[in-house]
Order: structure tokens, then sequence, then C-alpha cells
């Protein structure tokens, strides 16, 4: 949400009461309120203990810091309408 400025409660983020895909540690969409077009991210599971043993280790802002400068953190694909 930082890094994007999309939140639940502008309906811009949705948080989904499903499990990600099998292989997939989280699936992100992020929508645009007017127009409804949206980038879907999508993390792989493999990355799963690296962000935990960020969320453990780190302070907000290290934990933004390693999130931003992580290469190959997700990939991002124009969502479904």
């Amino acid at each position: 949400m930082l890094a994007t400025g999309a939140s639940p409660g502008q309906g811009t983020l949705q948080v989904s009461a499903e499990t990600a895909p099998a292989g997939q540690f989280a699936v992100v969409v992020i929508s645009n309120r007017k127009t409804g077009e949206g980038v879907r991210y999508a993390i792989a599971g493999t990355w799963g203990p690296k962000i935990v043993e960020w969320n453990k280790s780190l302070d907000p802002a290290g934990r933004y810091d390693a999130v931003m400068s992580a290469e190959g953190l997700f990939t991002a694909e124009a969502a479904a309408q």
C-alpha cells in the first residue's frame, strides 16, 4: 500500500478471502477507481521465507527498502476488468 497509494478503503486494492494460487506467495490487484483498469502483481512462493525474514528482522522503513530493491520480487500484468 505504501508503494502504490492504493488501499482497501478507497476500493483500489482488494483483499481476497481466497488463498493465493499454488506456487504463489501473494497476488495483488490494484485498480483505478474511475476507469476500472488495473494491474495484477504476483509474488512467487519462493519469496515467502525471505518476506517472513524481512517482517521479523526489519523495521517498517527497512522492509520498504528491502521490498523496493528486491529484483524479481513480482511479475505484473494487466488485470481483467
